[in-house]
């Protein structure tokens, strides 16, 4: 009985393995498109990292100061009053 088991994992990672390959090879051609069609970007500046290797430059934040402030302060309003309600669950 080991063996049949064996084999029927055998079978099932081969499977895994056919289909994982499948995936790849359409990641790789809407990324192929993706490239075609994106429109042409300027430039970017390029840093090293600690490896060596050179990184993308960052791109502009989308919120203000301000806006990420009020999104912080609510969030943490937020989690407090869901960790009161917790205590008094219990």
């Amino acid at each position: 009985m080991p063996s049949d088991r064996y084999r029927i994992l055998e079978l099932a990672l081969e499977s895994l393995e056919n289909k994982k390959r499948q995936i790849d090879a359409e990641i790789a051609e809407i990324n192929r498109e993706l490239q075609g069609k994106a429109p042409a970007k300027k430039a970017a500046s390029k840093t090293k990292t600690a490896g060596g290797k050179t990184a993308p430059a960052r791109k502009p934040a989308r919120f203000s100061k301000e806006e990420r402030m009020r999104r912080s302060q609510r969030m943490k309003g937020y989690w407090e009053n869901w960790r009161k309600k917790k205590a008094r669950e219990k």
